[in-house]
């Protein structure tokens, strides 16, 4: 009788214990769909960066701004000098009053990572 017992008590124990761990499941990488500077990147820069006193004309190629992704100097404008008005890219309008927009969301800036960790595609 006492076994009886004891095993309905750890059986009642055990299944208690049991529970469905939380699935986590991850979305689709944001960064799979491939990207190119064409389609992708320049309509961006191109609304961004290329007007009088800026970039005019250097971005309209995949060759003009190459020498800018090279050097490292796009990640480091557009990512690393966020916080830096006059040093950032876009910049602010007390620095050049003529910017059309002084800031990228952050989808865009997800896009131009996405586009740099695949490696600067044409």
């Amino acid at each position: 009788m006492k076994t009886i017992a004891l095993s309905a008590i750890l059986t009642i124990l055990l299944l208690g214990a049991c529970k469905n761990d939380p699935v986590i499941t991850e979305g689709p990488d944001p960064c799979a769909t491939p990207l190119s500077y064409a389609v992708d990147i320049f309509p961006l820069i191109d609304e961004t960066c290329n007007y009088a006193g800026c970039h005019a004309g250097a971005y309209d190629t995949y060759e003009g701004i190459e020498p800018k992704l090279q050097s490292g100097l796009l990640v480091d404008r557009v990512f690393q000098r966020m916080s830096d008005p006059a040093l950032r890219m876009p910049p602010s309008k007390s620095v050049y009053p003529n910017v059309q927009r002084e800031t990228l969301t952050q989808e865009e800036l997800d896009l131009i990572q996405c586009w740099v960790n695949q490696g600067y595609p044409r």
